[in-house]
């Protein structure tokens, strides 16, 4: 027992003895190579230094790629860009593949318009001027037809349509055979039309001889009269049956042309035909198709000018009849179909009730539609004017960009170089929109083409510039 205590204590002063002198070792191993860099542990030092190196280096290109401390192009200032250098150790803004990185680009002469007019170049520069601009009414409206000018065609007859002459889109003139129609009714019109053409032809006839004869002194003068009492009625009768054909659709031509034929007036076949001149816009005409007397079969209208409806706000419903008051209210209207393109028209009604639903008023203007570019049922934006003239720092629409949530123009910084300078948009006109900062009055921007150039300088996004 007492050789079993003795081993046992051996062993636990060896485990002691053993870790003390790790612990010895490790401080030592520390301490030479804190007091002595690389003097026994050169060869680990330098893969550390050669990693830092690759990471500083790393660091630099993300930099160079990203601009001065990663910045966008439109924080840097224009001394910061006039310092840049690129890495072919030239002034960024001179060097063809890099100035895109500081958002600096060369136009020349050759890619410039003279005018706005002028057909050479792809870019069209300005000078920024205050503008004179009125209070507007920005609104959403929907494009209608002019229900002035367009006809909802029915048939006035039941019969079969037996032919159909025209299709959705065609545009016809007035007076144009859209379709017809065999019925048995219009035969029968047709039929008591000649019967009293007929006894009116007779009665005339009879007429003017009991007149003969009582003016001889042969006939009597009750002959007369009962021969003028027939006249008269027959005469009735037959304006009665004319009036109805020509309710019906006839014309003085379709009756000559039914009477020409042999058996045209038995035919009763009705022409239909074009009330006014335009497009044909609905057709459910079928050829072989039965329809009754009022069923509408076809939509003709001119689209020469069209009816854009809108809602007003009853807020802005005062500021509305103020302006009505001074004459006609002008409008013009956007379309995403074409969003170059400006609209012009006037407002014809204010609406006399407000819909409680959504507490507004409708309003309806007038607009000219020359070849038919609005269609019904477009969605527009539709700036009202109110009047109140106002001046503003202005430029067109075409000039201001954006970049992730950030507007931007191309102010030319030095003879051709131009350079991103960010704005501040202030209201938004047909054809312009108000700048609260980033440009002063008499500095020179692209508004025609500005895209090309926003496409150019941000294709470092997509992998380009130095690194090409």
């Amino acid at each position: 027992m007492a050789s079993r205590r003795a081993r046992i204590r051996f062993v636990g002063i060896a485990a002691t003895v053993a870790v003390v002198a790790v612990v010895i070792f490790l401080s030592l191993g520390g301490a030479r190579r804190g007091g002595n860099p690389g003097a026994e542990t050169g060869h680990d030092h330098d893969i550390d230094d050669v990693h830092d190196s690759e990471a500083l280096t790393s660091t630099a290109h993300a930099g160079h790629e990203h601009g001065e401390e990663g910045r966008s192009p439109l924080d840097l200032t224009l001394e910061e860009i006039e310092a840049a250098q690129c890495e072919h150790n030239v002034a960024t803004h001179e060097c063809s593949p890099c100035r895109h990185e500081i958002g600096v680009v060369k136009l020349s002469s050759s890619t410039l318009k003279k005018s706005p007019a002028a057909g050479e170049g792809l870019l069209q520069t300005e000078i920024v001027a205050p503008r004179q601009v009125g209070a507007t009414l920005d609104v959403s409206g929907e494009i209608g037809l002019n229900e002035n000018s367009a006809v909802r065609i029915s048939s006035r007859i039941s019969g079969i349509i037996e032919s159909v002459r025209v299709d959705v889109g065609e545009r016809v003139r007035k007076g144009d055979v859209l379709f017809r129609i065999k019925s048995a009714e219009l035969g029968k019109a047709l039929a008591d039309f000649e019967r009293s053409r007929t006894l009116t032809e007779l009665s005339r006839k009879v007429l003017e001889r009991e007149k003969s004869l009582f003016e001889g002194k042969i006939g009597s003068e009750q002959d007369m009269i009962e021969a003028q009492m027939a006249y008269d009625q027959n005469k009735a009768e037959l304006d009665a049956a004319d009036q109805v054909l020509h309710v019906l659709g006839l014309t003085e031509d379709d009756l000559k042309t039914m009477r020409e034929h042999e058996n045209g007036a038995r035919e009763g076949s009705l022409p239909v035909r074009a009330p006014i001149s335009g497009v044909v816009i609905e057709k459910r005409a079928v050829a072989g198709e039965q329809i009754d007397a009022g069923e509408e079969v076809m939509l003709v209208a001119d689209l020469g000018n069209v009816w854009v409806w809108a809602d007003i706000y009853e807020r802005d419903l005062s500021r509305l009849l103020e302006a009505e008051k001074e004459g006609p209210i002008p409008v013009q209207l956007l379309t995403a179909a074409f969003p170059e393109r400006v609209f012009e028209g006037n407002i014809d009604y204010i609406g006399a009730t407000m819909q409680e639903a959504t507490r507004t008023v409708k309003v309806r203007a007038k607009v000219p539609n020359s070849g038919g570019p609005l269609r019904p049922g477009m969605f527009c934006r539709m700036q009202i004017k109110l009047g109140g003239a106002e001046e503003v720092l202005a430029v067109p629409k075409g000039a201001i960009m954006s970049d992730e949530g950030r507007d931007f123009v191309f102010r030319q910084w030095r003879g051709d170089y131009y350079v991103m300078r960010a704005v501040q948009k202030g209201r938004e006109f047909f054809d312009a929109v108000e700048v609260l900062a980033g440009l002063s009055a008499g500095e020179t921007v692209v508004t025609e083409g500005a895209f090309l150039l926003k496409s150019d300088v941000l294709r470092e996004k997509m992998g380009a510039g130095c690194a090409d």
